[in-house]
């Protein structure tokens, strides 16, 4: 079986996922992981129908957006994000910032993460301006992607986005590209965790 590394990356903007507690170690109860996030990066607006969300700073101030509210979290801090709350969050300084996510249930959102990083990495994936981030070339796996992370946006309807996103992800299925998602988070993960230096802007 495939050895699956604790920390996962983007390679064009350097931000790393590290997974301290996986969805199996925990028996799914949460998955719990850091991430380096660069500068002039972070998340669109977004909300989470079945899971929840901790976030809690360790170096730099993390600017979370939540139901139109903007908070810096400082190390140390720690707020909470419910369900079905829009949130996103985003790295305003010029140097790289560190926190932690803690993810209730953990659901298939490990799934979601190294999914995401893994098609970044292959170059399977492009950059949308409008977002900032980057979406799978193959719009299919997008149904796939937005149905592991529960991940739905403010902009439309939420009948709409299942009905879209689940027809994607159905389509996905039957042509069989889901398949070629599944070298990312179908394996075994490493038992060391490695060292997590502070990152700097390269």
């Amino acid at each position: 079986m495939a050895k699956l590394s604790r920390s996962v990356s983007n390679p064009y903007t350097n931000e790393t996922v590290t997974f301290l507690k996986t969805t199996e170690e925990t028996k799914g109860e949460y998955l719990l992981f850091r991430t380096d996030l660069p500068p002039d990066n972070g998340i669109f607006l977004h909300y989470h129908t079945e899971l929840t969300e901790t976030f809690e700073g360790i170096s730099g101030n993390l600017e979370v957006t939540i139901d139109g509210k903007k908070i810096m979290l400082k190390p140390g801090e720690t707020l909470d994000i419910p369900r079905d709350h829009i949130h996103g969050f985003y790295n305003p300084s010029k140097e790289f910032i560190s926190f932690t996510a803690e993810i209730r249930p953990a659901g298939t959102f490990e799934s979601f993460v190294r999914c995401g990083y893994g098609l970044d990495t292959d170059g399977r994936s492009f950059y949308m301006p409008f977002l900032k981030q980057y979406l799978p070339k193959n719009i299919l796996l997008l149904g796939t992607l937005f149905k592991m992370g529960q991940f739905y946006v403010p902009y439309l309807p939420l009948f709409l986005q299942k009905a879209l996103f689940g027809l994607l992800a159905k389509l996905a299925h039957w042509t069989g590209a889901d398949k070629s998602l599944e070298k990312y988070y179908i394996g075994t993960v490493e038992d060391a965790l490695p060292e997590q230096p502070l990152q700097k802007t390269p």
